[in-house]
């Protein structure tokens, strides 16, 4: 056991006397020089060297001073957090394209749905007019086959109507008057309704996706005194 003891401390000893231990760059660069290896290039910081002839890699050792050393480690640091920035950047320049692209659909859908209230609108006007002619014609012509195909046609107008979602506000006289969905014309005086009752409609108003497309037009009772 003390026999193997002894080989070790033996081979430790001889590990460390095969070291080279340098004391400083000044001593390690004179020992490569006097050493069979080829210096490539040498200076006062620095020396490059191989090993032998056929030697393809260079060695190279230099002397980074502790200002040059903390200016790396800042420019590093520097580094990250420029990285840190940009990518935070890019995040919010994502998130605000993501916004910008939904705001342009949003402001699309309104423009879209705006110039359908105005196309509907004047359609609703052409509706109205067809429909004070047939009541023009009612008691005259609602036998003949010109006043039943016009009929077929308003029909076919309501039909649109309804497949748009365009819903008729139906008033009966003596409804409340409601500011939300009325426009009133005229205040009459009435024996029969009291004050703020519809007495007639003049004409119809109409919904749009249970939002107001055009308000119906009416004359207002004032009540049996005009006060």
């Amino acid at each position: 056991m003390s026999e193997n003891n002894s080989l070790e401390q033996k081979e430790d000893s001889e590990e460390e006397e095969s070291k080279l231990i340098f004391k400083s760059f000044s001593d390690f660069k004179s020992f490569i020089e006097d050493s069979e290896y080829i210096t490539v290039s040498s200076s006062e910081n620095e020396i490059v060297f191989k090993f032998n002839d056929t030697d393809k890699s260079t060695n190279f050792f230099t002397i980074v001073d502790d200002e040059d050393s903390d200016a790396f480690l800042k420019l590093k640091d520097g580094l990250e957090v420029a990285k840190k920035e940009l990518n935070e950047k890019l995040l919010r320049l994502a998130a605000e394209f993501e916004n910008y692209k939904k705001r342009n659909l949003i402001e699309k859908k309104q423009a879209t749905y705006v110039a359908k209230e105005n196309m509907l609108r004047d359609l609703l006007f052409f509706i109205d007019n067809f429909e004070r002619g047939l009541k023009l014609y009612e008691n005259s012509q609602k036998d003949t086959d010109f006043f039943k195909g016009m009929k077929s046609v308003e029909k076919d107008f309501q039909n649109f109507l309804e497949k748009n979602n365009i819903e008729k506000i139906n008033i009966n006289a003596g409804d409340d008057f409601d500011p939300n969905l009325h426009q009133a014309i005229e205040l009459k005086k009435s024996e029969k309704f009291g004050s703020n009752k519809i007495l007639e409609v003049i004409q119809t108003g109409y919904r749009l996706d249970d939002k107001l497309l055009r308000p119906s037009m009416v004359i207002v009772s004032s009540g049996a005194d005009n006060e």
